[in-house]
Formats: structure tokens, C-alpha cells, sequence
């Protein structure tokens, strides 16, 4: 067991080591173990506007906090939500990254029960409790980095790898956001069961920058516009379907703050910020979804 271990660490340290960079510009963080504390703030909200209808619906503001142990490139973490101890919010959300040199891979899930506030459908205005519907989001984006010599996405945000000088990179790759939302059973009689479901696949391509501002200061933005090729939409209302077209385009737009301060190359603690809106136009309908998540952290490598 012992040699099975040692050859495993010799394998990761190979890896983590690797060089196919610049070493001007990008440094490979010391230390083989990495320790961080997390914090987070997420929420989502949909607009809704159109000659009959109006709709403003907002998820619980979900926080979360958790701790991370990295082992070289390999990350766990263990998270859990404060308020689901006293029975407030049993909302859902995992989170997956991924960042090798080369690609950028991001994958969001969540599903609430929260979702509430006013519907305006023919003059007539229903506000949405808590409870009353059951939404579903799934974003997955896949982009590949061309400046990987130069520059570092995962730098601003997991931190196995330093930016050492200011560099970015245009992005290029494909965007998917599909979701769903449905009347739960303790919607009141008066309201008709109803059922959306949408999926979109689209395009995209944007920029990216990392600024050095000295040797301990790290900021970061990133903005991908994407044009959807692909739209599916379904709806229905009391199990009769709804046909609905969408107009061109639809946009989905991800977006990314951060900044990171280094007390020491082995010490930091840092901020950032992600979002994705949705633009869609329907017949009569303007529909802009949101889905945004804020993380603090401290960590340190050993």
C-alpha cells in the first residue's frame, strides 16, 4: 500500500509540475496540500413582460458555507446550508469547475421551492407564495482559452495556479441552460396546474483578463455573450399544451468578477462573483431569467 501511495504522488506531482506555460506569467502555486474555507451567497429571479401577462419571481437567498481540501490538482469540498437545519429552506444547488490549461468547464444545478412574487395574467394579479411552484436550472458552459500560455483562468478562483503578470485571453465555445417550472400541490384550487420547461444550446465567444496589480493583488473579469441556436420550449396548463415560438435572437450572457489578495504566495483570501442572464423574446412576451452566485474564501498551501 505503501509503494501503491508513493508511486500515486509521484504520478500527481509529475502532473501538477508540468510545464507547458510561461513561466513569466504563470507559476504553478507551492505546496502540495491546499486547505479554504468557503462562503456563498446565490439566488435567481425571472422578468416576465408582455400585453397580457407580467410576472416578477425571486428564489430565497441561499448561503451556504464549507471547507475544501486539496490534495495537488485533485479538490474536495463539503458544503453545507445553514438554514436547512431549522426547516426555512430546503432549496438544492451543486457546483462543479473545472480548469485545465486549455478549457474552461462549468456546471450548475439547482432546484428550489421558493420562488415567489406577483403574476399579472389579464388584469388579474396572483401573488405567489413560497411553496406554490417547483423550478429547476441546469447551466453548463464549455470554453476553450487560446492565450493558455500567458494566462491563467483558474488563478482568480481555485488558486493551483499564480498569475504573475497582467495577461488575458479570448474565449470560444458552447453555452446550455435548460429549466423548468410547475404548479406544486399546494397551489389553491382557483389556480390552474401549469408546466414550462425550456432548453437552449448556444454559441459563444468573449474576453477574458487577469490584472496584476503588484505582487499581491489579483483582479479578474471575464464576459461571454452567447447567441442560442438551438431553443426548446414547452407549456402546459392543465394538461393542455401551449404552442409558443421564440424570436431571434436569444442571448444567454455569463459574466465574472473576482480578486484575490496574497498575504504571501502560500496564504490568500479572495472574492468573486458569477452570473447568467437569459434574454428571450417570445411572441408577445419579453422573458429575462437570472441565476447569480457571490463566494468569499480564505485558504492557504502547505
Amino acid at each position: 500500500m505503501k509503494r501503491l501511495l508513493t508511486s500515486a504522488d509521484s504520478l500527481l506531482r509529475k502532473i501538477y509540475y508540468k510545464v507547458n506555460y510561461d513561466t513569466a506569467y504563470i507559476s504553478r502555486s507551492p505546496g502540495k496540500i491546499g486547505l479554504k474555507a468557503w462562503g456563498s451567497v446565490s439566488g435567481a429571479n425571472l422578468r416576465a413582460h408582455g400585453d397580457k401577462v407580467k410576472a416578477r419571481l425571486s428564489t430565497d437567498l441561499r448561503g451556504t458555507v464549507s471547507l475544501e481540501f486539496d490534495y495537488y490538482d485533485l479538490a474536495v469540498e463539503v458544503a453545507t446550508n445553514p438554514t436547512s437545519f431549522s426547516g426555512r429552506n430546503h432549496d438544492f444547488e451543486i457546483n462543479f469547475s473545472f480548469y485545465p490549461r486549455h478549457f474552461v468547464f462549468d456546471i450548475s444545478y439547482q432546484k428550489a421551492k421558493t420562488a415567489a412574487g406577483p403574476i399579472t395574467h389579464d388584469g388579474k394579479t396572483v401573488d405567489v407564495d413560497r411553496g406554490w411552484l417547483d423550478t429547476k436550472m441546469l447551466n453548463a458552459d464549455i470554453y476553450y482559452t487560446f492565450n493558455s500560455r500567458h494566462f491563467s483562468y483558474d488563478s482568480p478562483f481555485y488558486q493551483f495556479y499564480m498569475q504573475k503578470k497582467s495577461a488575458g485571453s479570448w474565449l470560444a465555445g458552447l453555452s446550455y441552460q435548460g429549466g423548468s417550472i410547475r404548479t406544486s400541490g399546494k397551489i389553491p384550487d382557483d389556480i390552474p396546474d401549469s408546466r414550462f420547461r425550456a432548453q437552449h444550446l448556444g454559441l459563444g465567444g468573449g474576453y477574458a483578463y487577469n490584472y496584476v496589480v503588484n505582487r499581491r493583488w489579483l483582479l479578474h473579469y471575464s464576459v461571454v455573450p452567447n447567441l442560442m441556436v438551438w431553443t426548446n420550449n414547452n407549456i402546459e396548463k392543465d394538461g393542455e399544451k401551449i404552442k409558443t415560438s421564440t424570436k431571434f435572437p436569444t442571448v444567454l450572457l455569463n459574466g465574472r468578477l473576482g480578486t484575490v489578495y496574497y498575504f504571501n504566495p502560500s496564504h490568500f483570501m479572495g472574492l468573486y462573483a458569477v452570473g447568467n442572464t437569459l434574454l428571450k423574446r417570445k411572441t408577445k412576451t419579453e422573458l429575462i431569467e437570472n441565476k447569480w452566485i457571490v463566494r468569499m474564501f480564505y485558504g492557504m498551501r502547505i
